[in-house]
């Protein structure tokens, strides 16, 4: 396994920075239609994986960020999760937008870096869900709907660093 593919192993109660990008540092949203799929396969998945909790998201144009907590030592969940995660999205996507070359859709299977203290995490949270101003996407968080920033603005859990409840989005 090469060191790109490394990452910690996954422990009980442990929050990770997980994320990936597209092939080539593509663009892996397209539309609006592509990061509501992408977004809408989270919700999903997260009924099937009881265990995870995301405490902060963001999705850019080539790449995506999560902050996971990993709540039960079952240690291959995180694993799973995001595989179907990956797969589904890029399933969607090769169907909805054919292309004559078979090519891989993410750089990676996915990174992911254990968060070992509270101040880490909060850092981390920051990190994520103002990621778009960072890439210089947008000056103004509040002009980029793709991020936890909304939900956890609104919410006063985040100061605790908990769980994020991830709904419908409000279009």
């Amino acid at each position: 396994m090469g060191i790109w593919n490394k990452r910690d192993p996954f422990i009980e109660n442990g929050y990770y920075h997980i994320y990936n990008r597209w092939y080539n540092k593509d663009i892996i949203f397209q539309t609006e239609a592509c990061y509501k799929r992408f977004y809408e396969t989270l919700i999903m998945l997260l009924k099937d994986y009881r265990d995870i909790k995301i405490s902060s998201y963001c999705l850019l144009p080539n790449h995506f960020h999560l902050i996971l907590h990993n709540i039960w030592e079952k240690s291959d969940n995180i694993s799973k999760f995001m595989k179907r995660l990956q797969w589904s999205y890029a399933l969607w996507n090769r169907v909805k937008y054919p292309i004559e070359q078979k090519q891989m859709f993410f750089e990676w299977r996915f990174k992911s870096k254990l968060i070992d203290s509270e101040e880490y995490l909060y850092k981390c949270m920051s990190y994520v869900s103002f990621n778009a101003v960072k890439h210089e996407i947008v000056e103004n968080i509040n002009e980029y709907k793709w991020t936890s920033y909304h939900q956890l603005s609104k919410n006063q859990k985040v100061m605790k660093y908990r769980n994020l409840e991830l709904r419908e989005l409000e279009l």
